[in-house]
C-alpha cells in the first residue's frame, strides 16, 4: 500500500496516461485528484479506490457500480465519467473536472444564502436528479456533493452510494452507516435496502434549510424563526420536505421544485407588497407635510 501511496504524488503518472497535479480531497472508500489528461491535454478528476480495500469483493464492486451508474446517466448536471481502468492492482476512473466548489464550501463563506440562489441551485438539482431517478437512487446528497461552477451551471458527484435496481442487490446492507446521517432519510437510516426515489427528497429539505439558515434542522424548530423575511407558507414546504414518512413528503424531485419556485414566488410578492406599502406611507407622510405648509400659508 505504501508503493501505491508513494506514486500517487504530484507529477508522477498514472496509467502512463494522467499526470497528477494535486489531490482534490478524501472520501471513505477513495481519494480524488486533479490529473492532465496528456491524450487529451485536459485537466480532469481522477477518483481512486483506497489500497485497503484492493482485495474487498464488496468494496471493488461498489466501485465499479458507481462507474456503472453514471455512465448510465446523461445530463448536464451530473458529472460526467471519462475513462475507467484498474492500474498497478489501483482501481480508478477519471470523470469531468468541474472548476469551481462545493455547495458547502460556499456555505461556509458566505455563513448564509439569499433565498434566490438557493431556489435556483435547488431547482437544478432537482432537475438533475429527475434524471438519475430514472435509473438509480443517489442516496448520498449533502452540500458536499453538490458543485457549482464558474458559470454557475450545478453538477451532482458521488454517487458512491446509489442504488442500482437490476444489480448489486446485496450491497445496498453493506455500509449502511455510510453516508451522512444528518442527511439521511429517516427509512434509510432503518432499511437502506428498501428506500426508493423519496429517499432523495428528504436531504434536499435538509439542504435547503441548511443554506438559508446556516444550520440544521431541528424538530420543532420553524425556519421562520431564522428567517422571518421568509413567506409563512416556507414552513409547510420545509415540514413535508422532512416528513419522517415518505408517503408525507414531495412525490419526485420536479413536486419539489415546483413547489420550491412557488416559495420564491410568494417571497417575490412579499416584498413587492412591502415596497408598496412603504412607497404609499412615504407618499402619505409628504401629503401631510404639504397640507399643513398648505394650511399655513391660507391662513389669514
Amino acid at each position: 500500500m505504501a508503493d501505491i501511496i508513494d506514486q500517487l504524488q504530484p507529477g508522477n503518472v498514472i496509467a502512463s496516461r494522467y499526470v497528477i497535479k494535486k489531490k482534490l480531497g478524501r472520501g471513505g472508500m477513495g481519494e480524488v485528484f486533479l490529473v492532465t489528461d496528456k491524450e487529451t491535454n485536459t485537466d480532469v478528476a481522477l477518483k481512486t479506490l483506497h489500497a485497503k480495500y484492493a482485495t474487498s469483493r464488496q468494496a471493488i464492486s461498489r466501485f465499479v457500480r458507481e462507474v456503472q451508474t453514471v455512465r448510465k446517466l446523461n445530463h448536464p448536471g451530473i458529472v460526467k465519467v471519462l475513462d475507467a481502468r484498474k492500474w498497478q492492482n489501483t482501481l480508478f476512473y477519471t470523470m469531468e473536472y468541474i472548476e469551481g466548489k462545493s455547495l458547502r464550501l460556499w456555505l461556509q463563506q458566505q455563513r448564509r444564502l439569499d433565498l434566490a440562489s438557493v431556489v435556483r441551485v435547488l431547482c437544478l438539482v432537482a432537475d438533475a436528479l429527475s434524471h438519475a431517478h430514472e435509473v438509480t437512487i443517489h442516496r448520498d446528497l449533502s452540500p458536499e456533493n453538490i458543485m457549482v461552477s464558474r458559470d454557475g451551471s450545478v453538477r451532482l458527484v458521488d454517487f458512491g452510494l446509489a442504488k442500482l435496481d437490476d444489480q448489486f442487490k446485496g450491497l445496498t446492507s453493506i455500509g449502511a452507516n455510510l453516508g451522512k446521517a444528518h442527511y439521511m432519510a429517516p427509512e434509510q437510516q432503518n432499511n437502506p435496502a428498501g428506500v426508493d426515489h423519496r429517499a432523495d427528497i428528504y436531504p434536499l429539505g435538509v439542504i435547503f434549510f441548511e443554506l438559508l439558515t446556516g444550520r440544521a434542522p431541528l424538530p420543532g424548530l420553524k425556519i421562520s424563526t431564522l428567517r422571518p423575511d421568509l413567506p409563512p407558507e416556507t414552513d409547510a414546504f420545509v415540514e413535508k420536505a422532512l416528513a419522517p414518512n415518505p408517503d408525507h413528503r414531495y412525490a419526485t424531485a420536479l413536486d419539489f421544485k415546483k413547489a420550491i419556485m412557488q416559495i420564491y414566488r410568494l417571497s417575490q410578492q412579499q416584498a413587492e407588497k412591502t415596497q408598496a406599502q412603504a412607497k404609499a406611507g412615504k407618499n402619505a407622510g409628504v401629503e401631510k407635510v404639504s397640507g399643513f405648509f398648505s394650511n399655513l400659508f391660507n391662513k389669514k
